[in-house]
């Protein structure tokens, strides 16, 4: 099944039949790595965002949600060290290209080629990963599998959700408002967790209402580069300055974030322009719009 709410009824056992289709590909995936690692690891930690937005939209009506959330955490963070290095690789030719737009680049090509080399150096090649690599991830979601097949979710319909859907999108608001006061790279990576999850939350109803939410749905996604952008520029700044070999790009780093931090917030006034209790009642419309039973 897609990853969505297909009907009205039994939103125990869809949240159920979502969680274990997402759990044995991951497992799937985790088990056959190839010469694309990088790639696998993409795909298994968005796998576990899904699925933590999956619990976080049932979480007040879901006993287990904390255990289960945290385990996809804990799943994803296994996974993270070998695709951070890939990341910073990224963003760091992200930024020269960004550095090289206005015509006179203040990193030069000797710095650059330095700093390339050591961020390289930190990223593991591919032939350095094999089956082994993936047994925590493996081992983790393993054990959620076998869980998932007994989640018992309370409420019906809507009101198993809305809570959750709602919940969210407040706290989408209120780090946008925190981020505006003080847009330091913590407040902005932190109210960049709620967009994501905002943005699996309109996915899981998109077939209520496909043609009024997949706007809202891509242009979420949309701030939620936005955002992505501007926190790896804060991990590499950090990176850098480990490495004692920073020059002159943290002077660009800036730049480039405060640029990417004006878009999102013009995008995320948008977003968040509409009422809590008001985004609820339209929501709530729009699932009335699903078929009652499959």
């Amino acid at each position: 099944m897609s990853f969505a709410f297909t009907h009205r009824r039994n939103v125990e056992a869809q949240v159920r039949a979502m969680a274990l289709e997402q759990i044995e590909k991951g497992l799937e995936e985790a088990s056959q790595p190839n010469d694309e690692p990088s790639k696998i690891v993409h795909g298994l930690r968005r796998r576990c965002k899904k699925l933590r937005g999956l619990v976080r939209l049932v979480g007040s009506n879901f006993k287990r949600a904390d255990k289960e959330n945290k385990a996809f955490r804990d799943a994803a963070s296994s996974l993270s060290q070998s695709r951070d290095a890939v990341v910073l690789v990224e963003t760091f030719a992200g930024l020269l290209e960004f550095d090289r737009e206005g015509g006179s680049p203040k990193i030069g090509e000797i710095e650059a080629s330095r700093i390339r080399q050591e961020l390289e150096n930190g990223a593991e090649p591919a032939e350095a990963w094999n089956k082994d690599r993936f047994a925590e991830f493996r081992t983790i979601f393993k054990a959620a599998k076998k869980r998932a097949a007994n989640w018992s979710v309370d409420g019906r319909g809507f009101d198993a959700l809305s809570d959750g859907l709602i919940g969210n999108y407040r706290q989408f608001r209120q780090r946008l408002a925190a981020a505006e006061d003080d847009p330091v790279a913590e407040h902005l990576h932190e109210w960049r967790k709620f967009a994501k999850y905002h943005g699996h939350h309109l996915g899981l109803l998109r077939r209520s209402a496909p043609d009024l939410l997949k706007n809202r749905q891509t242009a979420i996604g949309q701030l939620g580069d936005l955002l992505g952008d501007h926190h790896n520029l804060a991990v590499l700044e950090q990176k850098l300055a480990r490495l004692d070999v920073a020059g002159s790009v943290p002077e660009v780093i800036a730049a480039r974030q405060q640029e990417l931090a004006g878009s999102a917030f013009f995008m995320g006034r948008q977003l968040g322009a509409e009422k809590p209790a008001a985004l609820r009642r339209r929501l709530e419309k729009y699932w009335l719009l699903l078929p009652e039973k499959s």
